[in-house]
Protein backbone atom coordinates (compact mmCIF):
# COMPACT_ATOMS: atom_id res chain seq x y z
CA UNK A 1 0.00 0.00 0.00
CA UNK A 2 1.46 3.23 -0.85
CA UNK A 3 1.10 6.24 1.54
CA UNK A 4 -0.01 9.49 -0.44
CA UNK A 5 0.28 12.63 1.27
CA UNK A 6 -1.89 15.56 0.26
CA UNK A 7 -1.55 19.27 1.00
CA UNK A 8 -4.82 21.67 0.82
CA UNK A 9 -6.12 17.83 1.34
CA UNK A 10 -9.59 19.03 1.77
CA UNK A 11 -9.90 22.02 -0.42
CA UNK A 12 -12.02 21.22 -3.85
CA UNK A 13 -9.47 19.19 -5.85
CA UNK A 14 -8.08 17.62 -2.64
CA UNK A 15 -11.54 15.83 -1.61
CA UNK A 16 -12.43 14.46 -4.62
CA UNK A 17 -8.73 13.63 -4.82
CA UNK A 18 -8.59 11.64 -1.57
CA UNK A 19 -11.59 9.62 -1.84
CA UNK A 20 -10.31 8.18 -5.33
CA UNK A 21 -6.90 7.62 -3.95
CA UNK A 22 -9.05 5.40 -0.87
CA UNK A 23 -10.83 3.49 -3.80
CA UNK A 24 -7.46 3.01 -5.07
CA UNK A 25 -6.20 1.06 -2.25
CA UNK A 26 -3.52 4.04 -1.05
CA UNK A 27 -3.02 5.05 2.50
CA UNK A 28 -4.42 8.66 2.14
CA UNK A 29 -2.65 11.28 4.71
CA UNK A 30 -3.66 15.19 4.57
CA UNK A 31 -2.37 17.96 5.85
CA UNK A 32 -3.52 21.96 5.65
CA UNK A 33 -3.21 24.99 7.78
CA UNK A 34 -6.55 24.37 9.48
CA UNK A 35 -8.16 21.80 11.80
CA UNK A 36 -9.91 19.22 9.96
CA UNK A 37 -11.60 15.90 10.99
CA UNK A 38 -9.94 12.55 9.31
CA UNK A 39 -11.93 10.54 7.17
CA UNK A 40 -12.27 7.49 7.58
CA UNK A 41 -9.72 5.40 6.56
CA UNK A 42 -7.23 8.23 6.74
CA UNK A 43 -5.08 10.67 8.79
CA UNK A 44 -5.32 14.70 8.88
CA UNK A 45 -2.10 16.46 10.30
CA UNK A 46 -2.14 20.35 10.68
CA UNK A 47 0.87 22.14 9.54
CA UNK A 48 1.58 24.96 7.72
CA UNK A 49 3.83 24.70 4.81
CA UNK A 50 5.27 27.83 5.33
CA UNK A 51 7.52 26.87 7.75
CA UNK A 52 10.42 24.63 6.73
CA UNK A 53 10.35 22.76 10.52
CA UNK A 54 7.39 21.78 10.55
CA UNK A 55 7.54 20.74 7.10
CA UNK A 56 10.39 18.41 7.75
CA UNK A 57 8.52 17.21 10.80
CA UNK A 58 5.63 16.38 8.48
CA UNK A 59 7.63 14.54 5.89
CA UNK A 60 9.58 12.74 8.34
CA UNK A 61 6.65 11.65 10.35
CA UNK A 62 4.41 10.34 7.55
CA UNK A 63 7.23 9.29 4.55
CA UNK A 64 5.00 8.96 1.72
CA UNK A 65 5.86 7.46 -1.39
CA UNK A 66 4.03 10.28 -3.10
CA UNK A 67 3.41 13.69 -2.19
CA UNK A 68 0.18 15.57 -3.69
CA UNK A 69 0.78 19.57 -3.56
CA UNK A 70 -2.29 20.99 -4.02
CA UNK A 71 -1.82 23.62 -1.32
CA UNK A 72 -2.52 27.44 -2.64
CA UNK A 73 -3.96 30.48 -2.26
CA UNK A 74 -6.97 31.22 -4.95
CA UNK A 75 -6.13 34.40 -6.65
CA UNK A 76 -9.66 35.80 -6.92
CA UNK A 77 -9.70 36.04 -3.42
CA UNK A 78 -7.40 38.98 -3.63
CA UNK A 79 -4.33 37.90 -1.23
CA UNK A 80 -1.27 40.14 -0.63
CA UNK A 81 1.59 39.05 -3.46
CA UNK A 82 3.92 38.05 -0.66
CA UNK A 83 1.08 35.92 1.00
CA UNK A 84 0.56 34.36 -2.47
CA UNK A 85 4.27 34.01 -3.45
CA UNK A 86 4.74 32.31 0.32
CA UNK A 87 1.74 29.88 0.10
CA UNK A 88 3.22 28.79 -3.83
CA UNK A 89 6.57 29.30 -3.93
CA UNK A 90 8.06 29.19 -0.16
CA UNK A 91 5.68 25.58 0.11
CA UNK A 92 6.76 23.99 -2.52
CA UNK A 93 10.60 25.10 -1.94
CA UNK A 94 10.12 23.38 1.99
CA UNK A 95 8.52 20.31 0.28
CA UNK A 96 10.93 19.49 -2.10
CA UNK A 97 13.65 19.95 0.64
CA UNK A 98 11.95 17.80 2.94
CA UNK A 99 11.46 15.02 0.63
CA UNK A 100 15.29 15.21 -0.64
CA UNK A 101 16.47 14.80 3.28
CA UNK A 102 13.98 11.60 3.84
CA UNK A 103 14.62 9.85 0.60
CA UNK A 104 15.03 6.13 1.08
CA UNK A 105 15.24 3.26 -1.37
CA UNK A 106 14.09 5.07 -3.72
CA UNK A 107 13.15 8.68 -4.28
CA UNK A 108 9.15 10.09 -3.99
CA UNK A 109 7.47 11.55 -6.06
CA UNK A 110 5.56 15.16 -5.73
CA UNK A 111 2.75 15.46 -7.90
CA UNK A 112 2.98 19.66 -8.34
CA UNK A 113 -0.28 21.08 -9.32
CA UNK A 114 0.23 24.31 -11.10
CA UNK A 115 -1.95 26.20 -13.44
CA UNK A 116 -3.30 27.49 -16.90
CA UNK A 117 -2.63 30.99 -15.57
CA UNK A 118 0.96 29.78 -16.25
CA UNK A 119 0.60 30.10 -19.85
CA UNK A 120 -0.95 33.52 -19.76
CA UNK A 121 -2.05 35.46 -22.59
CA UNK A 122 -0.76 32.96 -25.69
CA UNK A 123 -2.16 34.06 -29.23
CA UNK A 124 -5.38 32.54 -30.60
CA UNK A 125 -3.08 30.82 -32.80
CA UNK A 126 -0.97 29.29 -30.75
CA UNK A 127 -4.47 27.47 -29.55
CA UNK A 128 -4.34 24.92 -28.15
CA UNK A 129 -1.42 25.19 -26.00
CA UNK A 130 0.95 22.29 -25.55
CA UNK A 131 3.55 21.99 -22.63
CA UNK A 132 6.10 23.50 -25.40
CA UNK A 133 4.08 26.76 -25.69
CA UNK A 134 6.03 29.80 -24.32
CA UNK A 135 4.77 30.97 -20.49
CA UNK A 136 3.13 34.50 -20.85
CA UNK A 137 1.56 34.93 -17.70
CA UNK A 138 -0.95 38.12 -17.09
CA UNK A 139 -0.76 38.19 -13.15
CA UNK A 140 1.18 37.05 -9.92
CA UNK A 141 -0.30 34.13 -9.15
CA UNK A 142 0.85 32.91 -12.82
CA UNK A 143 4.02 33.65 -12.42
CA UNK A 144 4.39 32.64 -9.00
CA UNK A 145 3.07 29.12 -10.13
CA UNK A 146 5.55 29.16 -12.66
CA UNK A 147 8.59 29.72 -10.48
CA UNK A 148 7.35 27.12 -7.91
CA UNK A 149 7.46 24.57 -11.11
CA UNK A 150 11.01 25.55 -11.55
CA UNK A 151 11.99 25.24 -8.31
CA UNK A 152 10.64 22.03 -7.83
CA UNK A 153 12.16 20.55 -11.33
CA UNK A 154 15.19 22.07 -10.10
CA UNK A 155 15.52 20.43 -7.19
CA UNK A 156 15.24 17.22 -9.00
CA UNK A 157 17.57 17.19 -11.36
CA UNK A 158 20.11 15.01 -9.05
CA UNK A 159 17.35 12.22 -9.19
CA UNK A 160 16.87 12.49 -5.20
CA UNK A 161 13.19 13.37 -5.81
CA UNK A 162 10.72 12.81 -8.65
CA UNK A 163 8.63 15.69 -10.43
CA UNK A 164 5.61 15.60 -12.15
CA UNK A 165 4.45 19.13 -12.77
CA UNK A 166 0.81 19.38 -13.75
CA UNK A 167 -0.91 22.57 -15.47
CA UNK A 168 -4.83 22.27 -15.10
CA UNK A 169 -6.85 24.22 -17.21
CA UNK A 170 -10.41 25.26 -15.83
CA UNK A 171 -12.12 22.74 -13.35
CA UNK A 172 -15.71 22.04 -13.10
CA UNK A 173 -18.08 19.81 -11.56
CA UNK A 174 -19.43 19.44 -8.06
CA UNK A 175 -17.78 21.15 -5.56
CA UNK A 176 -16.80 24.00 -7.47
CA UNK A 177 -17.90 27.23 -5.83
CA UNK A 178 -18.01 31.32 -7.06
CA UNK A 179 -14.13 31.28 -7.58
CA UNK A 180 -14.72 29.05 -10.71
CA UNK A 181 -16.82 30.31 -13.85
CA UNK A 182 -18.81 27.69 -13.73
CA UNK A 183 -19.43 27.72 -10.22
CA UNK A 184 -20.73 31.60 -9.99
CA UNK A 185 -22.58 30.96 -13.01
CA UNK A 186 -24.53 27.86 -11.00
CA UNK A 187 -24.49 29.70 -7.76
CA UNK A 188 -26.64 32.57 -9.07
CA UNK A 189 -29.20 29.99 -11.27
CA UNK A 190 -29.68 28.09 -8.22
CA UNK A 191 -30.22 31.53 -6.46
CA UNK A 192 -33.00 32.72 -9.12
CA UNK A 193 -34.13 28.87 -8.88
CA UNK A 194 -34.71 29.82 -5.28
CA UNK A 195 -35.91 33.45 -5.36
CA UNK A 196 -32.74 34.99 -3.83
CA UNK A 197 -33.06 36.80 -6.84
CA UNK A 198 -35.22 37.83 -9.95
CA UNK A 199 -32.42 37.72 -12.64
CA UNK A 200 -28.99 36.75 -12.94
CA UNK A 201 -25.79 39.38 -14.35
CA UNK A 202 -23.35 37.75 -16.53
CA UNK A 203 -20.73 39.42 -18.86
CA UNK A 204 -18.19 38.09 -21.04
CA UNK A 205 -20.03 35.33 -22.21
CA UNK A 206 -17.85 34.95 -25.28
CA UNK A 207 -14.56 33.93 -23.94
CA UNK A 208 -13.39 30.78 -24.45
CA UNK A 209 -12.10 28.05 -21.95
CA UNK A 210 -10.97 24.32 -21.59
CA UNK A 211 -13.30 22.76 -18.67
CA UNK A 212 -12.56 19.62 -17.20
CA UNK A 213 -14.42 17.81 -14.14
CA UNK A 214 -12.93 17.62 -11.27
CA UNK A 215 -13.36 14.06 -10.95
CA UNK A 216 -11.74 13.98 -14.09
CA UNK A 217 -8.73 16.28 -12.99
CA UNK A 218 -7.96 14.06 -9.64
CA UNK A 219 -7.95 10.96 -11.99
CA UNK A 220 -5.02 12.36 -13.98
CA UNK A 221 -3.58 13.12 -10.84
CA UNK A 222 -3.20 9.51 -9.35
CA UNK A 223 -2.97 8.00 -12.71
CA UNK A 224 -0.04 10.13 -13.14
CA UNK A 225 1.81 9.16 -9.69
CA UNK A 226 1.39 5.22 -10.79
CA UNK A 227 2.56 5.26 -14.12
CA UNK A 228 5.77 4.48 -14.18
CA UNK A 229 7.31 7.58 -15.89
CA UNK A 230 10.61 9.92 -15.29
CA UNK A 231 8.11 13.26 -14.54
CA UNK A 232 8.07 16.12 -16.37
CA UNK A 233 5.45 18.51 -17.65
CA UNK A 234 1.61 17.81 -18.22
CA UNK A 235 -1.01 19.51 -19.09
CA UNK A 236 -4.44 18.62 -18.01
CA UNK A 237 -7.25 19.62 -19.81
CA UNK A 238 -10.43 18.20 -22.50
CA UNK A 239 -8.80 19.68 -25.24
CA UNK A 240 -11.80 21.50 -25.84
CA UNK A 241 -13.16 25.13 -25.89
CA UNK A 242 -16.39 25.72 -24.43
CA UNK A 243 -17.94 29.46 -24.56
CA UNK A 244 -19.06 30.86 -21.32
CA UNK A 245 -22.42 31.49 -22.90
CA UNK A 246 -22.73 27.40 -23.56
CA UNK A 247 -21.65 26.73 -20.02
CA UNK A 248 -24.75 29.34 -19.06
CA UNK A 249 -27.06 27.76 -21.32
CA UNK A 250 -26.60 24.76 -20.28
CA UNK A 251 -27.23 25.57 -16.89
CA UNK A 252 -30.47 27.37 -18.00
CA UNK A 253 -31.51 24.26 -19.61
CA UNK A 254 -31.21 21.98 -16.53
CA UNK A 255 -32.93 24.66 -14.27
CA UNK A 256 -35.89 24.79 -16.72
CA UNK A 257 -35.19 28.70 -17.01
CA UNK A 258 -34.96 30.48 -20.21
CA UNK A 259 -32.65 34.04 -21.16
CA UNK A 260 -35.28 36.11 -19.62
CA UNK A 261 -33.61 35.16 -16.22
CA UNK A 262 -30.28 36.81 -17.66
CA UNK A 263 -29.18 40.60 -17.65
CA UNK A 264 -25.73 40.90 -19.41
CA UNK A 265 -23.82 43.67 -18.53
CA UNK A 266 -20.36 45.48 -19.38
CA UNK A 267 -17.02 43.92 -18.73
CA UNK A 268 -14.86 41.24 -19.47
CA UNK A 269 -11.24 39.18 -19.37
CA UNK A 270 -8.85 40.14 -21.84
CA UNK A 271 -8.27 36.72 -22.20
CA UNK A 272 -10.61 35.99 -24.72
CA UNK A 273 -8.92 32.20 -25.62
CA UNK A 274 -7.23 29.28 -23.79
CA UNK A 275 -7.56 25.53 -24.99
CA UNK A 276 -5.14 23.17 -23.71
CA UNK A 277 -3.78 19.71 -25.54
CA UNK A 278 -3.63 16.96 -23.30
CA UNK A 279 -1.92 14.36 -25.76
CA UNK A 280 0.96 13.86 -23.90
CA UNK A 281 -0.88 12.70 -21.18
CA UNK A 282 -2.82 11.07 -23.15
CA UNK A 283 -0.04 9.10 -25.05
CA UNK A 284 2.51 8.39 -21.62
CA UNK A 285 -0.09 7.86 -19.02
CA UNK A 286 -3.64 7.16 -21.20
CA UNK A 287 -5.77 9.55 -19.08
CA UNK A 288 -8.25 11.55 -21.20
CA UNK A 289 -11.33 13.43 -19.76
CA UNK A 290 -14.21 11.16 -19.89
CA UNK A 291 -17.38 12.77 -17.86
CA UNK A 292 -19.16 14.93 -20.01
CA UNK A 293 -19.88 19.00 -19.78
CA UNK A 294 -23.62 18.50 -19.30
CA UNK A 295 -22.68 15.81 -16.43
CA UNK A 296 -20.59 18.03 -14.54
CA UNK A 297 -23.16 20.89 -14.34
CA UNK A 298 -25.99 18.81 -13.47
CA UNK A 299 -23.77 17.37 -11.07
CA UNK A 300 -22.86 21.24 -9.85
CA UNK A 301 -26.25 22.58 -10.22
CA UNK A 302 -28.43 19.77 -8.26
CA UNK A 303 -25.56 20.25 -5.11
CA UNK A 304 -26.81 23.81 -4.93
CA UNK A 305 -30.11 23.29 -5.41
CA UNK A 306 -30.77 20.70 -2.80
CA UNK A 307 -28.79 23.09 -0.44
CA UNK A 308 -25.82 20.46 0.61
CA UNK A 309 -22.49 21.66 -0.48
CA UNK A 310 -19.15 19.48 0.73
CA UNK A 311 -16.99 22.54 3.30
CA UNK A 312 -14.07 23.13 0.93
CA UNK A 313 -11.25 26.32 1.45
CA UNK A 314 -9.02 27.95 -0.36
CA UNK A 315 -6.80 25.11 -0.32
CA UNK A 316 -6.25 22.93 -2.97
CA UNK A 317 -7.96 25.09 -5.31
CA UNK A 318 -6.42 25.51 -9.14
Amino acid sequence: MTTALVTGSHGWVGSHLRRLLRSRGHHVVGAGRRPRTAADGERYLQVDLRDAEATSALVGAVRPEVVFHLAATVPQRGPEIDDLVADTVQTTYNLCRALRATAGSGPPRLVLVGSSAQYGAVPPEQNPITEQTLLRPLGAYGHAKAAAESLALAMATDGRIRVTATRPFNHIGPGADATTVAGALAVRVADVLAGRRDRLRVADLDAVRDFTDVRDVARAYVELAEADTAGGIYNVCSGSGVAVRTILETLLDLAGLDDSAVEVGDGGSGLRLQVGSAGRLAAEVGWKAEIPLRDSLRDLLAELTDGHRPQTDEEGAA
